[in-house]
């Protein structure tokens, strides 16, 4: 997720540079939100973590709904 960014920051855009980190951010605290326990915990393993190498995450907007959509696909 971080080829974006650093394509804009490249590109002069640190604005929107900015703004894809600020959602990664966002997206980060809202998915831990949803994961953790009664305590606010949140355990992942490391090798699960570093399972993560040919997986993709993308995402569009539904207008109708206001909510982002996220799709996991493995790499091709």
């Amino acid at each position: 997720m971080g080829k974006g960014t650093d394509a804009a920051r490249s590109l002069g855009n640190h604005v929107q540079a900015d703004l894809i980190d600020d959602f990664k951010d966002q997206l980060v605290i809202v998915l831990m939100k949803r994961l953790a326990d009664k305590d606010g915990k949140v355990i992942i393993p490391l090798a699960e973590m570093d399972d993560t190498s040919q997986d993709m995450l993308g995402f569009k907007i539904n207008p109708d709904t206001k909510a982002f959509h996220f799709i996991l696909s493995k790499k091709s």
